[in-house]
């Protein structure tokens, strides 16, 4: 049976002064008048008060223990964590040379600071992010149009028969931020790699001068992820998800012009971005020392520009005018992540309150001293205490600390939610001496209240004038510190596994309890790999997939998916809690879209918007991704209390079932099920890690409408792939830009 915690006394002042009052006539039969105005009332009353407060304060002896339980165990509440993000730098109006700005700069977004985590180079130079992104399904006459215009020029690129060795590959020349979506460097270029054009400030015209400036300079470039394009993968000894190895390239002009399908290039030296897939990061390439190898090729013929692999052609004049260089990044192809923002002269910034020089009590020479800090929500690896002029340092159990007579005894330890110190009792750590003097130095976050939205951080300290900032992207990670009720609702999964990940109902209790993630629903799979599918969980021993699905989602409310810092958080806090034999990956859901039409008859006197709108309710979280129960909504469905099960068909007769019990629906005329591509199904299949959702529903009176009216699709093909056979012998693929109309 569950063990209930026991309710001292929970009687009311009201009860406590009527059941006193009650007692008047037995014991006291003379006491005839017991108003209000009565003096004897007035002590009844009185009484009553005190032994309410009396029994509030004994009802909470057992919340006490629980805590003091939790302490005793060594698990304080956990602080809040800070945002991040990044921040770019924009020289719009001032002195046209560079600039090299320090770290620890301090960045604003309204009265709450953020600090910048690295120095940069800002030279006078705007950049322009694109790809070469393929022309899907050109017009044939279109492609023969381009043949001939090369022909002209004398390149004969053949017919476009299967035994071609070239083959024109259209593109169009893209802005890396203006793809909404984000940017699929592997899927969209048709190169495989982004292209940066180093450009003249607005009104500059002395490139020579801005070469000098940019020479030997080592540009600061931010790559932001997009949100939803998230996976991990825990291999013992390597992160959760390698850095890509990045190369950078630019134009080498001690070589002779390029031909028309091959240009020289030189590699830069750069530095990955710290953090990048899972995070936004700053890929640092430093620029030649010589400015005169700072430009790019001449173009021959007009049309050699864009070909091959010369750089993307760009058809604004007044942008191609002020290009300096180019620069050419290749390996985000085979990094698996989608581009939301690239941008130069980004510098990565925390959250961050700093706390400079705070005095503290003196020290009182007594075993197990402690003081508090001024501010609690400490980041513990910001602080810096003095005690007598000497550095102590932070250590994470002080019973295993020295005398205070042997080396290595001045240490203390932090409650970084609290902001308390605690000191050693001599034994086992140094105390303070009587009256010694403490100072600390350190930095305190606001949480949650540092995920700001973009362009929120827009003026900073101490920067040059001209200079303006903002965030490009919203900042992230920031989390509120844990409340006393959660922390004891640790103290069962503590004592249970130790804080490590084993088995199933391990993986699932540590996960749940992530600081930094809300967790909506983890699905388990023991010994399964998704990329050996279609294998069955159990047939692959050494690895665990973990489907993870956030609470909530703003964007994708009926199908979230966890974004990168969430992946980060939960990789973080699993890594070094799973077995080091065991390999852990994380994935998202893979949502499979599934269409339905529903013709229904309603009960006679029901209003049809409101019985339809039940059904499309009734619908929604019968095919949920996530449990009910997260919602707020009670889940009658054996079988779905997790949401709907992983390697399970979705059948149209069991959505009849569903539609048939909502209330007010007299009976289902007809149900059409459709899958991705709208053709009609009996069922849709689930496997491996997919999830059914909802991409089109109707619900009518009488009969279903069609599905093609419903998907907005004139035709449905029913061959997975479709399209028509390959050629038979592979081109060579030369990218040629599609000019455009008005040109």
């Amino acid at each position: 049976m569950p063990i209930k915690l026991p309710v001292i006394d929970d009687r009311t002042y009201e009860q406590l002064v009527s059941d006193a009052l009650a007692r008047i006539p037995v014991h006291t039969p003379e006491w005839t008048h017991t108003g209000g105005a009565d003096p004897g009332v007035t002590l009844v009353e009185l009484f009553g008060f005190m032994a309410e407060t009396l029994l509030y304060r004994a009802n909470l002896i057992p919340d006490r223990n629980r805590l003091k339980f939790l302490q005793l165990l060594g698990q304080p509440l956990r602080p809040a964590s800070s945002a991040r993000g990044l921040v770019a730098l924009l020289n719009n109006n001032g002195e046209r040379r560079n600039f090299t700005l320090p770290k620890g700069l301090i960045f604003y977004a309204g009265a709450l600071p953020f600090r910048g985590e690295a120095g940069l180079d800002v030279p006078p130079v705007e950049g322009f992010a694109c790809i070469k992104q393929i022309t899907l399904d050109p017009d044939p006459a279109l492609v023969d149009y381009y043949r001939q215009l090369y022909e002209a020029t004398g390149r004969d690129f053949g017919g476009l028969d299967a035994t071609d060795d070239i083959a024109p590959i259209l593109y169009e020349t893209v802005a890396a931020n203006d793809v909404a979506s984000g940017l699929d460097v592997g899927t969209q270029a048709v190169d495989g790699a982004l292209w940066i054009a180093l450009l003249l400030p607005t009104g500059e015209t002395k490139k020579q001068r801005i070469r000098e400036q940019l020479a030997g300079r080592t540009l600061s470039i931010g790559l932001s992820p997009r949100p939803s394009d998230v996976s991990a993968r825990l291999v013992p000894g390597s992160p959760a998800n390698p850095p890509p190895s990045l190369e950078v390239w630019m134009p080498a002009l001690d070589v002779a012009s390029g031909t028309l399908n091959s240009a020289p290039f030189r590699r830069l030296d750069s530095l990955a971005p710290e953090g990048f897939p899972d995070r936004s990061g700053i890929l640092q390439v430093t620029m030649p020392s010589d400015p005169a190898q700072i430009a790019s090729w001449p173009e021959a013929e007009p049309l050699e520009a864009g070909v091959g692999d010369l750089p993307p052609l760009l058809t604004d004049d007044g942008l191609a005018s002020r290009v300096l260089t180019w620069l050419r990044i290749d390996g985000l192809a085979n990094a698996g992540v989608r581009l939301a923002w690239v941008g130069l002269h980004c510098v990565p910034v925390t959250q961050r309150y700093h706390v400079a020089s705070e005095r503290l009590a003196p020290g009182t020479g007594e075993s197990d001293q402690g003081c508090r800090l001024a501010q609690r929500q400490v980041l513990a690896e910001s602080l810096e205490l003095q005690v007598a002029g000497e550095p102590w340092i932070l250590t994470d159990e002080l019973a295993a600390a020295p005398r205070e007579d042997q080396k290595g005894a001045k240490v203390f330890a932090l409650d970084a939610e609290d902001g308390l110190l605690r000191f050693g009792s001599g034994e086992h750590g140094a105390r303070p001496a009587t009256a010694a003097s403490m100072t600390a130095s350190y930095d305190w976050s606001a949480g949650n209240l540092g995920n700001v939205a973009v362009d929120a951080i827009n003026r900073g300290d101490n920067l040059p004038s001209g200079f303006k900032v903002r965030n490009p992207m919203p900042t992230e990670g920031g989390t509120g510190a844990e409340t006393a009720d959660a922390a004891e609702r640790r103290i069962p999964l503590y004592l249970r596994n130790r804080d490590r990940a084993v088995s199933v109902s391990d993986f699932q209790e540590i996960l749940h309890d992530v600081p930094g993630a809300d967790v909506g629903r983890i699905e388990i799979l023991s010994a399964w790999h998704p990329e050996l599918s279609p294998a069955l969980p159990g047939d692959q021993p050494g690895v665990v997939t973990i489907m993870v699905i956030p609470r909530t989602d703003a964007k994708r409310p009926d199908a979230p998916l966890p974004n990168a810092e969430f992946i980060n958080a939960l990789c973080t806090h699993l890594a070094p809690r799973r077995l080091v034999t065991c390999e852990v990956l994380l994935r998202a859901p893979a949502y499979v879209p599934v269409w339905i039409s529903i013709g229904i008859d309603i009960v006679a006197g029901e209003s049809l918007a409101i019985v339809r709108e039940r059904v499309r309710a009734s619908l929604r979280n019968y095919l949920s991704p996530l449990p009910l129960s997260v919602r707020g909504v009670a889940s009658s469905a054996p079988g779905l209390e997790q949401g709907w099960p992983l390697f399970r068909s979705v059948t149209a007769l069991e959505l009849a079932a569903v539609v048939a019990r909502a209330a007010g629906v007299a009976g289902v005329s007809s149900l059409l099920l459709g899958d991705g591509a709208g053709a009609t199904r009996d069922s849709v299949a689930m496997h491996g890690l997919q999830l059914p959702f909802i991409a089109g529903l109707a619900v009518t009176q009488g009969e279903s409408v069609p599905l093609t009216d419903l998907s907005g699709r004139d035709r449905i093909d029913d061959e997975p792939g479709g399209g028509k056979a390959g050629k038979s012998r592979r081109a060579r693929r030369l990218p040629v830009p599609k000019i455009p109309d008005g040109c």
